[in-house]
């Protein structure tokens, strides 16, 4: 059944993009169209199939963050179209079985984060499917033909088998395989993203191995994490991450749009970083606002977020009233720790780039279930609903 709301979730997501007045713009139907010849490809020359991956016309590969004249910018599209490709010869290139396909490997993303909740929070089984499976936003941006399915399953297969390693106490092949394909996955898609998990991963475990010191590693980690960000234009110009996020906003900003917000400047500075946080914060966290009901497609966010918003408070009251709820173990804190600050992170990321509000509602799909399925621990049995 949670298979086929997903698979029902993702050909909506491909009805809604090929409606005329979304077409033109769908990344998609873009994809997938750009996929056919490739297909034609493969089956001609599978050798120039996969070396055309690799290759690049500009004299260099480029930056790997920008966009202008990038091989590693581009290489996000590149491989879902290579992945369409290959997916076209069993779907005799249907966009709709392609939908199929894509969930069939998107499921995978959804049942290892359900199984690592299940293991370090005991919950009422219910609510926990409908906190990781069930997230509006989540399931339909996470079940259309493109990457943020992909983005998912590969963070929470890292996840995952990362947690088989602690648990274990060694690196063993399968934990192996799936590191390698999925940090390749999420580099190729989504660069930041993997960035971003590096230190997540490292709050974990280390937070895992000395419980009595977690407020200390989270402070050390992401204090020094802040640190690097904005002394590494000092250490290389190649690698300046406050120009990177700077030069990104600005590629939003010149997409234009409806949904384009008014922001002050944003300079690669840590004193312009600091004033702007307010504005990271709303765009991440806040938007789209309960004033902007005029937009009819943005009710759902804002119902969304006035749940997500509900709901915190409501766990939050409910932890200070109850105190014989049996407590989580060093291990499961570290790993709720981990989904926290690596949502956070992500979605303050997002805040200073994206300048769109209908862009940030698909962008931030993906982290929800890492801020929203915890949260299932503080609730019992019935008891939230007949409370609502």
């Amino acid at each position: 059944m949670l298979f086929a709301v997903k698979i029902a979730a993702g050909c909506a997501y491909g009805w809604f993009y090929s409606l005329p007045g979304n077409i033109e713009t769908s990344d998609t139907w873009r994809y997938f169209n750009l996929s056919k010849p490739e297909t034609n490809l493969l089956l001609k020359d599978p050798a120039l199939f996969i070396k055309d991956l690799f290759s690049y016309s500009t004299a260099s590969s480029g930056n790997l963050f920008l966009a202008h004249q990038s091989y590693w910018y581009n290489l996000k599209d590149n491989i879902l179209i290579k992945i369409l490709a290959v997916i076209n010869v069993f779907s005799f290139k249907n966009y709709y079985t392609a939908v199929i396909f894509f969930n069939f490997f998107f499921f995978f993303g959804c049942i290892a984060f359900y199984r690592l909740m299940k293991e370090k929070i005991k919950a009422y089984v219910l609510v926990l499917v409908t906190f990781i499976f069930f997230i509006p936003s989540f399931l339909f941006w996470c079940s259309g033909v493109h990457k943020d399915g992909f983005v998912f399953m590969s963070v929470t297969l890292l996840a995952f088998y990362f947690n088989e390693c602690i648990q274990r106490k060694k690196l063993f092949a399968e934990a192996i395989i799936i590191f390698v394909l999925c940090s390749f996955l999420l580099f190729a898609m989504r660069n930041f993203v993997l960035f971003l998990l590096m230190p997540a991963l490292l709050t974990w475990y280390l937070c895992n191995r000395y419980p009595k010191k977690q407020l200390t590693i989270i402070a050390g980690i992401y204090g020094l994490s802040v640190i690097l960000f904005f002394v590494s234009g000092f250490i290389t110009h190649s690698i300046d991450f406050p120009l990177y996020i700077v030069a990104k906003q600005n590629e939003f900003k010149f997409l234009g749009g409806n949904t384009q917000l008014i922001l002050p400047v944003l300079e690669p500075g840590l004193i312009s970083f600091i004033k702007f946080l307010p504005y990271a914060i709303d765009i991440a966290f806040f938007r789209p606002h309960i004033t902007e009901t005029a937009k009819f497609l943005y009710w759902p966010s804002i119902a969304e977020n006035m749940f997500i918003y509900i709901l915190i408070v409501y766990c939050v009251l409910n932890n200070l009233k109850n105190k014989k709820r049996t407590p989580l173990s060093s291990s499961s804190k570290a790993f709720i720790i981990f989904c926290f600050v690596f949502a956070v992170s992500n979605l303050l990321i997002m805040g200073y780039t994206v300048t769109l509000t209908g862009a940030i509602v698909r962008y931030k799909g993906f982290v929800l279930p890492f801020l929203i399925a915890p949260l299932s621990y503080f609730i019992q049995r019935g008891k939230f609903i007949n409370e609502m």
